[in-house]
């Protein structure tokens, strides 16, 4: 084989392998989402039922025009003892009435992690990892 053959082969095979390593970790990357989002939902389903006072409620520096990122801290009135926590939701504008400080709202706590809490109600979406940019809210 001549140089100009290998070239013409190693031209060929290299984007073949690059393609190959990409789709093949977006298959493993998916397969991993698909697990965690699994275990989310089988996590919420078996939360308690609670009500929260909001004591307080911010809005994100994340966030759509139809979901916003809200972060929240609750008083949890769990049949136990009343306690803090704090969240970080996906909240559908349309619902931002129900957000108000010193609303009360419906919420689920987690069986394992008593600070992992829930929405119980369509209108937010739980999210994770977002926790972490409440230092960044502007107000």
């Amino acid at each position: 084989m001549d140089t100009g053959q290998i070239t013409l082969i190693l031209s060929f095979l290299t984007p073949v392998v690059v393609i190959f390593l990409i789709f093949r970790w977006i298959r493993k990357d998916h397969k991993r989402l698909a697990k965690f989002e699994l275990e989310t939902r089988e996590r919420q389903a078996r939360a308690r039922l609670c009500n929260a006072k909001i004591i307080s409620s911010k809005q994100g520096v994340t966030g759509g025009d139809i979901k916003r990122i809200i972060y929240f801290d609750f008083e949890i009135m769990d049949s136990h003892s009343p306690y803090r926590a704090s969240a970080a939701w996906f909240v559908d504008t349309l619902h931002f009435n129900k957000i108000q400080e010193g609303n009360i709202i419906s919420v689920k706590v987690d069986a394992e992690d008593s600070m992992k809490i829930y929405p119980a109600d369509r209108w937010a979406v739980y999210t994770e990892g977002y926790e972490g940019l409440k230092g960044l809210n502007p107000s």
